[in-house]
C-alpha cells in the first residue's frame, strides 16, 4: 500500500489522513493473472458478470487497456440489444461499443463456463428491494454463487453491487474458501464500489476516483491495479466490509440531503419564499453546506433502494437508524405530496383533480436494469 497525501474539508477545516487512507500506486500493483509486477501476461482477460448500466459501461472502459473483454448476462435479449448497439449508453460510450465489436475485444455470452477463461472477473448485477422495501438478493447470491462455481485458481474478483456490509465475504471469500480457494493465495477478493453516475457526462469513470477494499491487503493490490485500468485514481481501505459500508454511506448521504431538500422546499411554500432561490443563495456559503435540489422524487436506482439495505440490516440488530428511516419514509411519500400540491393548484384555479387533465413532463417508467 502506497501512502499519499489525502486530506478532508470539513467545516471549513482541512483534515490530513495520510494514516488512515492511501491512494494506490498502479507501478507497485499485480496485473490479475501473474505472480509479480514484472511477469504478468500481455494477455489478461476480464469477465463483467452483468451487462446492465454498469456492466456495459464498465466492460466498454475496459476496451484499450484489455486485451479481452468477456461480457456475460444471463439474458440472450440483453446480449442481442448490446450486440445490435442498441442499448442504452452515455453519448461517449457508443464509439466505444462500435470499437469494441469490431476489433472483437469484447466477446457477449450467456454461458456462465466462461468465468473460467478470465484472469478478472467483476460482478455488476442489481441490488434492489421488492414491494416491503426488503433487499432483493436473488440476482446477488445467483450471480455470487455462479463465479464462486466456475472460479480458478489466480483469479482476481471484484464485486461492485451496492449491498449491506459483509456481502463479499459471505457470498465469496468463505464460499470460495469452502471450494479449497483461499483469498489472498488462491484467489484475489475484493469489492469495490461503483460510481457511475448514468447519463451524467460531467461524471465519466476515468475522472471518478473509486476505492477498493480487499479480503487481504494482496487482494487490494491486486483489485486495485484492475480498478486503476477505469480511472485515474484508487484508494484503498481496510476491508471488503468498510469498502461496502462506504458506498452506503455515499448514497444514504444523498437520501438525507434529498429528503431534507423537499422537506425545506414545503417549507418555503408556506412562507411564500422559492426555494430555489433560497438553496442558490445558501450554496454561496464556501464551507458547512452542500446543496440539492427539491423535486417530485429523487429518481433512479440506487436512491430509493440502497438504504434500505443497511436499515434491513440494523433491523436483523434491532439497532433503529431514525434520522435514515425518516428519510426513507420523506422520500417514499414524496410523489404522493406532488400529487396533492397539484390538487390544491388546481382547486385555487376551480377545476377539481377528478375531471382534470395533467401531464407530466420529465418522467420516465422505471424498468429495471439486468
Amino acid at each position: 500500500m502506497t501512502a499519499s497525501r489525502f486530506s478532508l474539508a470539513v467545516n471549513g477545516r482541512e483534515y490530513q489522513l495520510d494514516d488512515k487512507l492511501a491512494r494506490f500506486d498502479p507501478s507497485s500493483g499485480d496485473q490479475p493473472g501473474g505472480n509479480g509486477a514484472s511477469d504478468s501476461p500481455p494477455d489478461w482477460s476480464a469477465g463483467i458478470v452483468g451487462l446492465g448500466y454498469v456492466g456495459l459501461p464498465t466492460a466498454l472502459a475496459f476496451h484499450g487497456r484489455c486485451p479481452r473483454i468477456i461480457g456475460i448476462d444471463v439474458s440472450e435479449e440483453r446480449l442481442a440489444t448490446i450486440a445490435a448497439q442498441q442499448a442504452d449508453l452515455a453519448v461517449t460510450d457508443r464509439p466505444r461499443l462500435e470499437a469494441a465489436l469490431a476489433d472483437g475485444s469484447l466477446e457477449l455470452t450467456s454461458k456462465p463456463a466462461a468465468i473460467t477463461e478470465t484472469d478478472l472477473v467483476i460482478i455488476c448485477v442489481p441490488t434492489p428491494v421488492d414491494e416491503n422495501h426488503r433487499p432483493d438478493l436473488a440476482a446477488l447470491r445467483a450471480a455470487c454463487a455462479t463465479v464462486v462455481e466456475h472460479a480458478r485458481p489466480g483469479q482476481t474478483i471484484i464485486l461492485t453491487s451496492t449491498t449491506y456490509v459483509g456481502t463479499t465475504r459471505e457470498l465469496l471469500t468463505e464460499p470460495l474458501a469452502a471450494k479449497g480457494l483461499r483469498a489472498g493465495s488462491d484467489v484475489f477478493v475484493a469489492f469495490s464500489p461503483e460510481r457511475i453516475d448514468p447519463g451524467n457526462p460531467d461524471h465519466v469513470q476515468r475522472e471518478t476516483p473509486r476505492v477498493v477494499g480487499g479480503a487481504t491487503p494482496e487482494c487490494t493490490q491486486r483489485a486495485a491495479w484492475a480498478i486503476s485500468r477505469l480511472t485515474d485514481v484508487v484508494y484503498l481501505v481496510s476491508s471488503t466490509d468498510a469498502a461496502e459500508a462506504t458506498k452506503l454511506y455515499e448514497n444514504i448521504f444523498r437520501a438525507v440531503s434529498l429528503a431534507l431538500a423537499n422537506e425545506f422546499a414545503d417549507a418555503c411554500g408556506t412562507l411564500g419564499l422559492d426555494p430555489i432561490e433560497v438553496t442558490l443563495a445558501a450554496g454561496t456559503k464556501p464551507y458547512g453546506f452542500l446543496a440539492a435540489f427539491p423535486g417530485p422524487g429523487v429518481g433512479g436506482h440506487c436512491i430509493p433502494c440502497d438504504p434500505h439495505y443497511l436499515l434491513w440490516q440494523l433491523e436483523r440488530q434491532d439497532r433503529p437508524s431514525p434520522l435514515i428511516e425518516q428519510a426513507m419514509r420523506s422520500i417514499a411519500n414524496r410523489p404522493g405530496r406532488v400529487a396533492d400540491r397539484a390538487a390544491e393548484l388546481l382547486a385555487a384555479g376551480g377545476t377539481d383533480l377528478a375531471g382534470a387533465t395533467v401531464i407530466v413532463v420529465g418522467v420516465v417508467s422505471r424498468r429495471p436494469f439486468r
